[in-house]
């Protein structure tokens, strides 16, 4: 990694969670951060745009995109999780990822982390109030331009549902409907599995099983592992179970 690339994830590094980088009256982008001042040249930004590391939240302002996060993680080497600042009242993972009886929560860190980012995706997409939303891919990216709206928050929208099908479209279709109903739409998991008629208690682990998935691909993991490592192996049950 030459020393551009080292600043480039330095200051896509500091940008994260939010901060926005505004473009400077000689054509670099940048932002303050405890008093100091991080720049980032025009070029490198074009690219990084292009890589959906950074996007443009206006004309002259940048946020981080899509991949942001993934690309300042070492690769192989992903950085635990901590436990992510939830508003249990708001949040539909609150309650399952308190540690139960045995002490143990049904979901680890690094799958409420993934829940939530699909929850903060959707919100950005503007997507709350259409409740009866099926999970579909060429929908969610709205890959369509017909009756499509104009202006900057309309971009912005435009731009998460493109994340959010960048998020949901490597995962099964019923995991990936699940995690779109419980995690973006709030719905809770009991009307989840009458909506599909499904028995009881189903859909709380196919949605561990997406959110699991999830995480994987968003560069999150539990512990850090090297290369070499060997990720632990899931119970025999939810091996076996697909969600087709």
């Amino acid at each position: 990694m030459d020393e551009s690339e080292k600043a480039a994830r330095r200051f896509i590094k500091a940008m994260l969670p939010g901060r926005i980088a505004t473009r400077q009256v000689d054509g670099f982008y940048g932002f303050t951060r405890s008093g100091r001042t991080l720049r980032l040249d025009e070029g490198t930004v074009s690219e990084l745009l292009q890589r959906h590391i950074l996007q443009r939240s206006s004309e002259d302002d940048l946020i981080p995109g899509s991949f942001a996060e993934a690309w300042v993680t070492p690769r192989g080497k992903p950085a635990p999780v901590a436990a992510p600042r939830l508003n249990h009242s708001e949040s539909p993972l609150g309650r399952l990822s308190q540690p139960g009886e045995d002490g143990k929560a049904f979901l680890q860190p690094h799958q409420v982390e993934a829940g939530e980012r699909i929850r903060r995706t959707v919100e950005r997409a503007q997507m709350l109030a259409r409740t009866t939303m099926s999970y579909d891919p060429t929908r969610t990216a709205s890959r369509g331009t017909k009756g499509a709206a104009t202006g900057g928050s309309s971009d912005m929208a435009m731009e998460a549902r493109r994340q959010l099908a960048r998020y949901l479209d490597p995962l099964p279709r019923e995991c990936a409907g699940v995690v779109l109903d419980v995690c973006g739409l709030l719905k809770g998991l009991q009307t989840v599995e009458i909506e599909r008629g499904w028995p009881r208690r189903s859909a709380k682990l196919i949605l561990r099983i997406g959110l699991d998935q999830l995480a994987r691909e968003m560069g999150l993991d539990p512990v850090a592992v090297g290369r070499s490592s060997r990720r632990p192996h899931r119970a025999r049950s939810e091996r076996a179970l697909r969600c087709d």
